[in-house]
Protein backbone atom coordinates (compact mmCIF):
# COMPACT_ATOMS: atom_id res chain seq x y z
CA UNK A 1 0.00 0.00 0.00
CA UNK A 2 1.35 3.42 -0.96
CA UNK A 3 1.69 6.21 1.57
CA UNK A 4 0.80 9.75 0.53
CA UNK A 5 1.89 12.90 2.35
CA UNK A 6 0.19 16.22 1.65
CA UNK A 7 1.72 19.52 2.76
CA UNK A 8 -1.36 21.75 2.55
CA UNK A 9 -1.17 25.52 2.09
CA UNK A 10 -3.73 28.20 1.19
CA UNK A 11 -3.57 28.08 -2.60
CA UNK A 12 -1.10 25.31 -3.49
CA UNK A 13 0.03 22.10 -1.85
CA UNK A 14 2.76 19.54 -2.28
CA UNK A 15 1.90 15.85 -2.62
CA UNK A 16 4.44 13.06 -2.17
CA UNK A 17 3.79 9.36 -2.75
CA UNK A 18 6.07 6.78 -1.13
CA UNK A 19 6.12 3.11 -2.11
CA UNK A 20 6.21 0.12 0.24
CA UNK A 21 10.03 0.11 0.21
CA UNK A 22 10.31 3.82 0.96
CA UNK A 23 11.03 4.93 -2.60
CA UNK A 24 9.55 8.23 -3.77
CA UNK A 25 7.09 7.45 -6.56
CA UNK A 26 5.76 10.97 -7.03
CA UNK A 27 6.45 14.45 -5.73
CA UNK A 28 4.34 17.22 -7.20
CA UNK A 29 3.06 20.69 -6.37
CA UNK A 30 -0.60 21.20 -7.21
CA UNK A 31 -3.34 23.81 -6.98
CA UNK A 32 -5.76 23.40 -4.08
CA UNK A 33 -8.84 22.17 -5.83
CA UNK A 34 -10.86 19.06 -4.94
CA UNK A 35 -10.85 17.77 -8.53
CA UNK A 36 -7.08 18.26 -8.86
CA UNK A 37 -6.40 16.24 -5.69
CA UNK A 38 -8.72 13.43 -6.76
CA UNK A 39 -7.23 13.32 -10.28
CA UNK A 40 -3.71 13.09 -8.88
CA UNK A 41 -4.65 10.35 -6.43
CA UNK A 42 -6.39 8.42 -9.22
CA UNK A 43 -3.01 8.25 -11.03
CA UNK A 44 -1.55 6.13 -8.22
CA UNK A 45 -1.47 2.41 -8.96
CA UNK A 46 -2.89 0.40 -6.09
CA UNK A 47 -4.32 1.39 -2.75
CA UNK A 48 -3.02 4.33 -0.79
CA UNK A 49 -3.42 5.89 2.59
CA UNK A 50 -2.99 9.60 3.10
CA UNK A 51 -1.33 11.73 5.79
CA UNK A 52 -2.43 15.34 6.07
CA UNK A 53 -1.13 17.76 8.69
CA UNK A 54 -3.75 19.53 10.80
CA UNK A 55 -2.83 23.02 9.67
CA UNK A 56 -4.84 26.01 8.48
CA UNK A 57 -8.04 25.01 6.70
CA UNK A 58 -7.43 21.25 6.52
CA UNK A 59 -11.11 20.36 6.96
CA UNK A 60 -12.26 20.84 3.36
CA UNK A 61 -9.59 18.48 2.03
CA UNK A 62 -10.29 15.90 4.73
CA UNK A 63 -13.97 15.94 3.76
CA UNK A 64 -13.12 15.54 0.06
CA UNK A 65 -10.68 12.67 0.65
CA UNK A 66 -12.88 10.81 3.12
CA UNK A 67 -15.89 11.35 0.87
CA UNK A 68 -13.94 9.71 -1.96
CA UNK A 69 -13.23 6.70 0.27
CA UNK A 70 -9.55 7.27 1.04
CA UNK A 71 -7.98 6.19 4.32
CA UNK A 72 -7.02 9.51 5.88
CA UNK A 73 -4.67 10.11 8.80
CA UNK A 74 -4.51 13.57 10.33
CA UNK A 75 -1.03 14.41 11.63
CA UNK A 76 -0.74 16.28 14.91
CA UNK A 77 1.36 19.35 13.94
CA UNK A 78 3.32 19.86 17.17
CA UNK A 79 4.13 16.20 17.75
CA UNK A 80 5.02 15.73 14.08
CA UNK A 81 7.41 18.68 14.26
CA UNK A 82 9.08 17.17 17.34
CA UNK A 83 9.69 13.87 15.55
CA UNK A 84 10.62 15.18 12.12
CA UNK A 85 12.57 18.39 12.55
CA UNK A 86 14.64 18.73 9.38
CA UNK A 87 17.41 21.18 8.62
CA UNK A 88 16.20 21.64 5.07
CA UNK A 89 12.52 22.52 5.28
CA UNK A 90 10.62 22.73 2.02
CA UNK A 91 7.09 21.76 1.08
CA UNK A 92 8.43 18.72 -0.80
CA UNK A 93 10.44 17.58 2.23
CA UNK A 94 7.44 18.08 4.52
CA UNK A 95 5.16 16.04 2.24
CA UNK A 96 7.74 13.23 1.98
CA UNK A 97 8.24 13.27 5.74
CA UNK A 98 4.51 12.89 6.36
CA UNK A 99 4.39 9.98 3.90
CA UNK A 100 7.43 8.28 5.50
CA UNK A 101 6.02 8.71 9.01
CA UNK A 102 2.74 7.17 7.84
CA UNK A 103 4.55 4.30 6.07
CA UNK A 104 6.56 3.45 9.19
CA UNK A 105 3.58 3.82 11.56
CA UNK A 106 5.34 6.69 13.37
CA UNK A 107 2.84 9.41 12.44
CA UNK A 108 1.47 11.14 15.56
CA UNK A 109 -2.21 11.40 14.78
CA UNK A 110 -4.89 13.89 15.72
CA UNK A 111 -8.59 13.14 15.96
CA UNK A 112 -10.65 13.86 12.86
CA UNK A 113 -13.93 15.14 14.20
CA UNK A 114 -16.97 14.57 11.97
CA UNK A 115 -18.21 17.62 10.03
CA UNK A 116 -21.26 18.09 12.28
CA UNK A 117 -19.06 18.23 15.39
CA UNK A 118 -16.60 20.61 13.70
CA UNK A 119 -19.52 22.91 12.81
CA UNK A 120 -20.76 22.83 16.40
CA UNK A 121 -17.25 23.58 17.72
CA UNK A 122 -16.95 26.52 15.32
CA UNK A 123 -20.29 27.87 16.49
CA UNK A 124 -19.25 27.58 20.13
CA UNK A 125 -15.89 29.26 19.44
CA UNK A 126 -17.70 32.11 17.71
CA UNK A 127 -20.04 32.47 20.69
CA UNK A 128 -17.04 32.58 23.05
CA UNK A 129 -15.46 35.33 20.93
CA UNK A 130 -18.68 37.36 20.95
CA UNK A 131 -19.04 36.91 24.71
CA UNK A 132 -15.46 38.09 25.28
CA UNK A 133 -16.09 41.06 22.98
CA UNK A 134 -19.25 42.00 24.89
CA UNK A 135 -17.33 41.85 28.19
CA UNK A 136 -14.54 43.98 26.73
CA UNK A 137 -16.98 46.64 25.49
CA UNK A 138 -18.75 46.77 28.87
CA UNK A 139 -15.42 47.13 30.70
CA UNK A 140 -14.26 49.87 28.33
CA UNK A 141 -17.52 51.77 28.79
CA UNK A 142 -17.23 51.60 32.58
CA UNK A 143 -13.60 52.77 32.37
CA UNK A 144 -14.64 55.65 30.10
CA UNK A 145 -17.28 56.79 32.59
CA UNK A 146 -14.77 56.59 35.45
CA UNK A 147 -12.13 58.49 33.44
CA UNK A 148 -14.60 61.36 32.92
CA UNK A 149 -15.72 61.33 36.55
CA UNK A 150 -19.27 60.33 35.71
CA UNK A 151 -20.80 58.71 38.77
CA UNK A 152 -23.53 56.19 38.36
CA UNK A 153 -26.19 55.19 40.78
CA UNK A 154 -27.08 51.86 39.25
CA UNK A 155 -25.38 48.69 40.39
CA UNK A 156 -26.01 47.11 37.01
CA UNK A 157 -25.02 49.63 34.38
CA UNK A 158 -26.36 47.33 31.67
CA UNK A 159 -29.69 46.52 33.29
CA UNK A 160 -32.87 48.45 32.45
CA UNK A 161 -32.15 51.43 34.73
CA UNK A 162 -28.48 51.50 33.79
CA UNK A 163 -29.27 51.58 30.07
CA UNK A 164 -31.70 54.47 30.65
CA UNK A 165 -28.91 56.29 32.54
CA UNK A 166 -26.50 55.70 29.64
CA UNK A 167 -29.09 56.97 27.15
CA UNK A 168 -29.50 60.18 29.17
CA UNK A 169 -25.79 61.06 28.95
CA UNK A 170 -24.67 63.67 26.46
Amino acid sequence: MHSVGIDLHRSRSHVAVIGDEGDVLLSRRIVNDPATFLELLAEIDGECRIALEATYDWEWLADVLQGAGYELHLAHPLRTKAIASARVKTDAVDAKTLAHLLRTAMLPEAYIAPPELRDLRELLRHRAVLTALRTSVKNRLQALLARHGIRREHTDLFGKGGREFLASLE
